[in-house]
């Protein structure tokens, strides 16, 4: 090989040629597997070729090979191959503040010794607190850690000395809040104990449930008979309240139960919002408990092609509506083909749209799903938590509400819900303040379940599992939102259960922000001009970008399959409203 010839000098010496991860699949029918490799075994090593699982579509090889390779074969084929990078897959929630939040304001080189802190954290009653992630922000830069079976955690900072540390932040694993230091008093040679206050749980809905007026809904609205899929870090089946799940697949090992264990933490939440089991000592609960949860777990060093199979089995397990936590910066042909392909059978695809604070990510920016920001709610959290220093940062909007700085925003965003100090179930049996917007992308999916299980439309005219059952799902859920603030950064607004089951009530007094907040829509524009394409631009083209494609018909005056029990006569503004929006006004 050209690496193992000797350099003529030392300031020749080559380097070795940069490898990347490919998806490769024909462009048209009729090509196998087999010949797929055949044809492709002379330009790189073959990871893997995918397994459709019973769906159809062309083969797809994973393959590892020089960007230079991957160019010659783009130019050698003729556009027979759609040729693309296996892009990494980012979790989207939120484990703290980042320096965008407190941005690090070094303005000249400093010649400090290096700074060695122990941090040591306690619960109130003097236990010590495991896993929790301890960050420093100073002049010259950041670093974090997490603290070990005592609590403790040593960490080093560059350039710095107490006084220069500027920001402290704490988040615990589970069971407690978090917390929140600005210039906090450290000493160099000795232990520094924070200690951390219990997260009590809520007697009834916490503030999400109620701004999206889970609250208003009849108890019959549990979205049975409805199958979601949780594509995400898996789930952990050991919490009490989330031990009947048992449909789960692992998407790139196969069939063990690896699935029901969340090492990361990043799935169970999003799974206790969907399905948990309700519990007589707190209103922790699931908004779909009655629906059929399937987990896909994705492995911690997800790619595209990981996203492939799991598309695959909600395609082949059949599916109603896909919640997807994860996401990348660039689109995928290969997967938006999958996505097309779920949406023409009926699956309704909601994906976080990331939690960058720059443009909506990739499968959340597709036309064909449905895109959910983040938001927040003032007086949710103590004033000493890392929540309070993402709304010291926030966007304003209606009622209290706030779009965090992690959220993306963009015109792809589609709606808004709780991602914010959510209080939800966390692996392995105990529960955590949560943020990100795979949180939001979870609300949303329980919310389409019910509207699947209960309204009229899909009993009736959207009965067919097609992609018209889709776009109606999806026009039900954003024209039944309640608008609070600018489209790019809350899409059609916070979506109302109430509304969108048709159980009337007056909307709330809007007062909306609607300062256009033009610096961070061109620094949004801006962020999609940076995206990557690597050396060899092999794919010279990506899926179209926009929001969710929906029905324009009007909305049924009568969505309740059921007569809501206990329900008081409609009033006069009610009947309007529902007159409006059947299009007989």
């Amino acid at each position: 090989m050209a690496d193992d010839a000797q350099p003529t000098s030392r300031g020749n010496r080559r380097k070795p040629a940069r490898t990347t991860q490919y998806m490769i699949a024909p462009a048209g029918p009729g090509v196998s597997a087999q010949t797929l490799a055949e044809q492709l075994n002379q330009f790189g090593n073959i990871l893997w070729t995918h397994d459709q699982r019973g769906v159809s579509g062309p083969p797809i090889a994973i393959v590892r090979m020089p960007d230079e390779a991957a160019a010659a074969l783009h130019r050698s084929t003729g556009g027979n191959l759609i040729i693309e990078p296996d892009s990494i897959l980012r979790a989207a929630s939120f484990a703290g503040p980042v320096s965008s939040i407190i941005p690090t304001t070094a303005t000249m080189a400093a010649l400090r010794p290096d700074l060695k802190v122990t941090i040591r954290v306690l619960s109130e009653a003097g236990a010590p607190v495991e896993q929790a992630m301890v960050r420093f922000i100073g002049e010259q830069g950041s670093v974090q850690g997490r603290t070990d079976g005592d609590g403790s955690v040593s960490l080093t900072l560059q350039d710095e000395v107490p006084e220069t540390i500027a920001t402290l932040f704490v988040s615990p694993r589970s069971g407690h809040w978090g917390l929140w230091q600005q210039r906090p008093y450290i000493e160099a040679d000795a232990v520094n104990t924070f200690t951390l206050r219990p997260l009590p749980l809520p007697g009834g809905l916490d503030w999400g449930g109620e701004a999206m007026r889970f609250d208003r809904i009849p108890n019959q609205c549990r979205g049975a008979d409805i199958k979601i899929a949780l594509i995400d870090s898996g789930v952990a089946t050991s919490h009490k309240q989330l031990a009947r799940i048992d449909h789960g697949i692992d998407a790139r090992d196969g069939e063990d139960r690896s699935w029901s264990r969340d090492v990361t933490g990043h799935g169970t939440p999003c799974a206790g919002i969907i399905n948990a089991a309700a519990q007589a000592d707190h209103g922790i609960r699931g908004y779909a408990p009655d629906s059929e949860l399937h987990v896909c777990k994705l492995p911690t060093d997800a790619r595209c092609s990981d996203l492939i199979a799991a598309l695959d089995d909600c395609l082949q397990n059949g599916i109603d509506v896909a919640c997807i936590g994860v996401g990348c910066e660039r689109g995928s042909v290969l997967v938006e083909q999958r996505i097309a392909m779920a949406k023409q059978q009926g699956i309704g695809i909601i994906a976080a749209a990331g939690n960058s604070g720059a443009g909506v990510l990739f499968p959340a920016c597709s036309a064909h799903v449905m895109a959910v920001g983040a938001v927040g709610q003032m007086g949710s959290f103590p004033e000493d938590s890392p929540q309070a220093a993402l709304a010291a940062a926030a966007t304003a909007a209606a009622g209290g509400l706030f779009v965090p700085p992690f959220a993306c925003r963009g015109p792809e965003l589609d709606l808004c819900a709780p991602g914010v100090t959510v209080i939800a179930c966390q692996s392995p049996d105990g529960y955590a303040v949560c943020d990100g917007s795979s949180l939001a992308a979870a609300h949303v999916a329980a919310l389409a379940a019910l509207i699947l299980a209960d309204h009229a439309d899909f009993k009736g005219s959207f009965i067919a599992r097609n992609f018209q059952r889709v776009e109606r799902l999806f026009q039900i859920l954003k024209d039944t939102a309640q608008p609070i603030g600018h489209p790019w950064q809350t899409g059609a607004g916070l979506p109302d259960a109430a509304r969108a089951l048709g159980v009337w009530s007056d909307q709330r007094p809007i007062a909306m922000p609607l300062n256009a907040g033009l610096r961070e829509m061109r620094s949004a524009i801006r962020q999609l001009d940076r995206i990557p394409f690597g050396a060899n631009q092999a794919m010279m083209f990506e899926p179209p970008r926009g929001p969710a494609n929906v029905t324009r018909l009007p909305l049924n005056p009568a969505p309740l399959t059921f007569q809501a029990g206990g329900a008081e006569t409609a009033t006069v503004h009610e009947l309007r409203a529902a007159m409006a929006l059947a299009g007989l006004a």
